[in-house]
């Protein structure tokens, strides 16, 4: 229903039907229900316009229009943000903290001396002693809380104690630039749809595999704009990623794929990254509104996603955008296998479940990786093409969602394939290792690892390397030692060397690609996690 809506909204908002139709809504004194369908074709038709025309309508009504108060529980580093970037508009929300205990045991961090009796008394309440502790400043109780946690070498103590709190919050976002009315990406050409939206390509993988005619890396001042229309866009909508919480400025790829469509990727702050896998968000973006958003986890030569399109946009062209997806991850590290867990398509998922959206994947080309799973779809595929009116029930559908799927490449290899599972081993692998090391504290083991993994690839010293490149070496080494590099070849060896150094690099892109090429690596690590499951 929504995509019929959407479809007859978008041909109705063309040229001078915006108009009438905008002025018409305005004038009656429309219900709420109808308020909140009026916005969402508003911002259907600032994304995907179908004229000039009504393409201004549509800003200039967006504009206009004042979006309900988000009230949400963020986490720190969302919370840091809007105290940054929306001063003036984000509060505590008192009416709903029952027990102010975790609160108060992170405002007594902030106490000066003399200050103590008073807080300790209990004849001040944490509101009463903010409000008055705040009360020169002019900021709004939570701008001038997050003021105060301005130690970064505090962050880390002040990111658990403000999550363990678990402050809620009210962000008056009505006028807000970030709001949904208003947070865009701001682009030189506005794209006109003027025939409709694109349908899943004939041939996924080939499509796929096809050359990206511009993908290029943003400067750092045009990615962190970025990075707050991303923030900003999953914010207004009561949601936050890590993907976006610790995204990196200074490594933000855009690809356009047409029709004024772009895909936007962003790397992770070097202090954030995973010590194997090479996690990465992206953003898509639709003459600069984002219109969908998803994560990723790059181990060897797959990726781990799946797509969330807003509301608003559903009923576009969900398939052909998340084809052009991994289509920019192909292109960016070379991947061959795409993986799609359970939950994306209805496993512990109710509303994938109804949806159908097992089929959704199926149709692009994924497929079950259990052998009856794959039987199974194959059987209810074919029922399909032969009864067009014919639907999966929802048992059979929750079977279907029983096991990941996979989008397998024409150059991709079973050989190719690390079970996710082993990233899991990997890590007890590298406790192993740890453990065996010979030293007084964790860290004297620690250091212990790096140096020998650093002799047995020939790296003298890493006097050289970055700080970040030296803290990347020692969070992965302990993984790379249960691959007993030293019985390498001397290129496997160079190209190790050069891969770990990506690791903490500027770019983490370059990194997933050169853990793409590196055969060896992935065949004794494959191995020896193997072996450790027969243990």
């Amino acid at each position: 229903m929504r995509k019929d809506y959407h479809a007859a909204a978008h041909s109705l908002l063309a040229g001078r039907a915006a108009i009438s139709i905008v002025r018409h809504m305005s004038k009656k004194r429309p219900s709420a229900k109808e308020l909140r369908r009026l916005h969402s074709t508003l911002c259907f038709e600032r994304a995907f316009p179908g004229s000039p025309t009504g393409h201004r309508e549509a800003v200039a009504q967006l504009r206009e229009h004042d979006d309900s108060p988000v009230y949400y529980s963020f986490s720190f580093e969302v919370a840091r943000w809007l105290a940054s970037r929306c001063p003036g508009e984000v509060s505590i929300d008192w009416d709903e903290i029952d027990d102010t205990s975790r609160l108060d045991e992170l405002l007594t961090r902030l106490l000066q001396p003399s200050e103590d009796e008073y807080f300790d008394s209990g004849s001040v309440s944490s509101q009463e002693w903010i409000d008055i502790a705040r009360a020169g400043s002019g900021l709004t109780d939570l701008d001038w809380l997050m003021g105060q946690l301005t130690f970064k070498t505090l962050r880390s103590s002040w990111s658990q104690l403000y999550d363990a709190a678990d402050i809620p919050l009210v962000w008056d976002s009505g006028c807000s630039r970030f709001s949904k009315s208003r947070n865009a990406f701001p682009v030189d050409v506005i794209h006109m749809r003027d025939d409709g939206m694109r349908g899943r390509p004939r041939s996924p993988k080939q499509e796929i595999q096809y050359p990206l005619d511009l993908l290029e890396k943003l400067p750092a001042r045009e990615g962190a704009r970025l990075v707050d229309v991303a923030m900003a866009s999953l914010a207004v909508r009561h949601r936050e990623t890590y993907h976006f919480n610790f995204a990196n400025s200074k490594e933000v790829y855009v690809a356009d794929v047409g029709e004024g469509v772009a895909i936007a990727v962003f790397g992770l702050l070097p202090g954030s990254r995973f010590p194997l896998e090479c996690t990465m968000g992206f953003l898509i973006l639709s003459n600069g509104v984002p219109i969908g958003y998803g994560g990723s986890s790059i181990v060897f030569r797959q990726v781990n996603t799946g797509i969330n399109i807003f509301d608003e946009y559903r009923g576009s062209e969900a398939s052909y955008l998340w084809v052009q997806v991994m289509r920019v991850y192909h292109a960016l590290v070379g991947c061959t296998r795409f993986i799609a867990n359970p939950y994306q398509f209805g496993g512990d998922n109710s509303e994938a479940l109804r949806s159908g959206a097992f089929w959704f994947y199926y149709r692009l080309g994924y497929r079950p990786v259990l052998a009856e799973i794959r039987k199974l779809a194959q059987r209810e595929a074919s029922r399909i093409r032969h009864n067009r009116k014919y639907r999966s029930d929802i048992k059979t559908l929750r079977r279907l969602a029983s096991c990941d799927m996979h989008l397998t490449l024409p150059d991709a290899r079973a050989s190719d394939l690390f079970e996710e599972r082993w990233i899991e081993t990997s890590s007890m692998l590298a406790t192993e290792v740890l453990g065996a090391a010979s030293g007084t504290t964790r860290q004297d083991c620690a250091n212990r690892v790096a140096e020998d993994v650093a002799g047995s690839l020939g790296l003298r010293s890493l006097s050289s390397w970055s700080t970040s490149e030296r803290r990347a070496f020692n969070a992965i080494a302990p993984i790379v030692a249960t691959a007993d590099p030293g019985a390498w070849s001397v290129v496997d060896k160079r190209t190790m060397r050069e891969l770990l150094r990506a690791k903490g690099g500027k770019a983490e892109a370059r990194y997933a690609e050169l853990l793409c090429e590196h055969d060896k690596f992935l065949n004794t690590l494959r191995k020896t996690c193997r072996r450790a499951e027969l243990l």
